[in-house]
Order: structure tokens, then sequence, then C-alpha cells
């Protein structure tokens, strides 16, 4: 199965440069490309504009009906026939289901915010991938190059029984560094493809990529992001957080909607009027005129108490979701902000191991150069400096994931926007 999809996707890869465009861009042109093409944003926003619809339906009229009674025949004597309209009018209802509607609307405008907050950290992280798959892939790259010069300084040495077998071992290495670099290119364009299956744009004549080359030479700034105190990501988190924003709309539309239940009781009336006569061989031709009624629907056979209670239940379950989340959000918080914390020490470590373990690795090849140490000890520190590449990578990716996680649990693009931190 692996082996298909590294075949399918160097397929992909030598047909999609004859249709497509590459276009490199840094990560906040991406989020940009993304909010406006974004396929899935799109029916999110035609969704809302059609809840929209609903203010305006909630806020209907009732039509008037055509009414009539005509009577012929011996009946008609001292009986009139009447025609006219009645007028349904609903009493201390349509301002309730309107302001429901209202809130509903707003609170399906906040879900929509929320939506796309979550989809721009979605595209960081699958931005960050990109790079570090790009990293990996140039890591393994400068392995193979190290190999490689291994291979020519085994030739080179005098023909020695040991200089054969380093030379052996050489080449053994080169190939299975090949092995590598080929895995960690595939890697490196699955995490591309899986890029743009994320932004969906709908416009397949166009490819979108990474501008940075790596997270090598890159100095990203979320790497040096002061960090502000717990205190002050909980009152962020609880002033913008969109999760309680939606709690609170979703109240204040259950609010209404037990008003409106309640208000069911109220009878509505109905008023009447239009043209009566009299048709009869007996009847002044003249004898007619205007005609007036009403009429009331009365709540008896029904009283609507399920109504009630099931809207009574609906606004507990609101009240009860917003305090739920309001106590969890601090214990996210608290983990959160603690893991990022020790994240962001760590990377200081893991700059330091990543210098000096450069300089032991230039330092043991030209001693081996130098026939001052032996091909062995070249290769444990190699091997151990490779440790030292992919353990900081790990340690970037964990530390920009707990950013990310933080993002998340705040829920606002404050830190984002106005990079608070």
């Amino acid at each position: 199965m692996k082996r298909f999809i590294i075949t399918l996707t160097f397929l992909l890869l030598n047909y999609l440069p004859a249709y497509s465009v590459v276009q490199n861009l840094d990560l906040d042109s991406i989020i940009e490309v993304a909010l406006e093409q974004n396929q899935d944003i799109k029916i999110k926003r035609l969704e809302l504009d059609a809840v929209k619809k609903d203010i305006k339906i909630a806020n209907r009229l009732q039509n008037p009906q055509i009414q009539s009674n005509v009577v012929i025949g011996n009946v008609a004597l001292g009986n009139c026939s009447q025609a006219g309209l009645a007028l349904p009018i609903e009493v201390l209802k349509r301002g309730l289901r309107k302001k429901a509607a209202l809130e509903n609307y707003s609170l399906k405008e906040t879900e929509l915010k929320q939506f796309e907050h979550n989809f721009k950290l979605q595209i960081m992280q699958a931005y960050f991938d990109v790079l570090y798959a790009k990293s990996v892939y140039r890591i393994q790259e400068e392995r193979l190059k190290l190999f490689e010069t291994l291979v020519k300084i085994t030739t080179d040495r005098p023909k020695h029984s040991s200089y054969e077998i380093d030379n052996l071992k050489a080449d053994i290495q080169y190939a299975t560094q090949k092995i590598a670099v080929n895995r960690a290119h595939a890697n490196m364009l699955a995490k591309q493809f899986e890029l743009n299956k994320i932004l969906n744009t709908g416009n397949q004549d166009v490819m979108y990529d990474t501008i940075e080359s790596s997270l090598l030479d890159e100095d990203w700034k979320f790497l040096h992001f002061k960090i502000p105190d717990y205190e002050f990501l909980e009152r962020t988190a609880f002033k913008y957080s969109y999760m309680i924003k939606i709690s609170e709309k979703d109240i204040a539309k259950s609010e209404y909607e037990l008003k409106l239940a309640k208000n069911q009781r109220i009878p509505d009336v109905e008023i009447a009027g239009g043209y009566a006569w009299q048709y009869h061989r007996n009847a002044n031709p003249h004898y007619g005129g205007a005609f007036v009624g009403g009429g009331m629907n009365l709540p008896i056979l029904y009283n609507f108490t399920p109504d009630i209670q099931k809207a009574e239940l609906f606004l507990q379950r609101s009240k009860a979701n917003k305090k739920a989340y309001e106590h969890q959000l601090k214990y996210e918080l608290k983990k959160d902000y603690n893991i990022f914390k020790y994240s962001a020490e760590n990377m200081e470590y893991s700059k330091q191991i990543l210098a000096d373990s450069n300089k032991i690795v230039e330092l043991s090849t030209k001693r081996y150069i130098d026939a001052k140490n032996n091909y062995s000890d070249l290769i444990i520190n190699a091997n151990a400096h490779q440790e030292v590449l992919t353990q900081y990578l790990e340690t970037m990716s964990r530390h920009f994931y707990s950013y990310l996680e933080l993002m998340q649990d705040i829920g606002h693009d404050i830190l984002i926007e106005e990079e608070i931190l």
C-alpha cells in the first residue's frame, strides 16, 4: 500500500506541472486566499444567507381570507348573503418570533466566524507540516551528500584492506540513504497536496506552496513570542471566545423561544368585514349594506404545556452548556499555558544542542580526512547529528502545535491579528 501511494505521488508530480501553476506564498497570503476561495466557507456563507431569510419569515403577517355565504331560495327570506374578507391577527407572538430569529442569525454568524477561525488554525498547521516535511527532506539530502563525500574519500584512499571495507560501508550507506531521501521527498509532496486539499479553492490550475524552503533557515516569529501571564490569557479567552459567545446567544434565543411558547396560550383574534345583501323576489333590491365580524381561538383542548416544558428544558440546557464550558475552559487554558511555556524553554535548549552538534560533525569529518579518527567514529557522530536534527524539528513542532492549541482554546483571532504574544 505504501509503495502504491509513493508511486501515485510521483505520477501526480510528473503530470501536475503540465496543468497547474505553483504559487509560493507566505502564510498570511495563503490564509487570505483560503478565506476568499475555500468552497466549504462559501457553502457556510450561503447557509447563513438562508438563515437570514428566516428573520423575514418569522416577521410575516397572516394572509387575509376571502369569505362568502350566499343563500338562495326560500331560506333567503329574512336572511342575507355575505361576501368579504377576514384577517387573522396573532397576539404577542410575531415580535418574539422575530427576536428569536434574529438571535438565531447572530448565533449562526458567530458559528461561521468560529469556523473561519478554526480553518485558519488548520491552514497554519498544514503550512507548518509542509515546511516540516521540506526540512526533513533537506536533512536527508544533506546526509546523502555526506555519504557521497565519504564514498569519494574512501575511494581515493590507499587501497589498504581497512579502507576497502570503509568504501563498501560507504557504498551501502549511500544507497540506503537514497531510499530515505526518496521517502522524505514523497512525504513532502504528500504534505503539499494535503495543504491544497485543505485550501479547497476549486481552482485546479493553481497549486499553492510555502514561500520558505524549510524550518532550518527561517527565523519564525512564533519562536520568539513573549509569553503573557496566565491571568491575561484567561481574561482574553472569557472576553473573546467564540464558544462563550455562541453559548450566550443560544441562551438568548432559548429565552425568546420560551416566551413565545408561553404566549401561544394567548388567543389569536380574527376580524372580518364585507357586504351583505338579500336576494329574493319579495326583498327590496336596495336592501343591503356592510357587515363586520370577529373571532377568537381558545386554547382549551390543547394548552401548549408540552411546548412550554420543552422550551424550558432547552433553556436549562443552554445555561448548563455555558457553565460547563467555562468550567472546562480554565483547565484547558492552564494545560495549554504550561505546555506552551515549557515548549518555548525547550526550544532554546534545542537550538544550542543543534549548534554544538553541527560543530562536532564538522570537526569529526575533518579529523577523518586527516586520518586522525576512524570511519566508525565519523558515522557515530553523523548518526548522532541526525538524531539531533530530528529532535530539533520535533521540539519545534511541539512548540508550534502547543501555540495552535492555545489559540484553539482561547477561541479568537486576537492572538493572530494583534500579536499580543
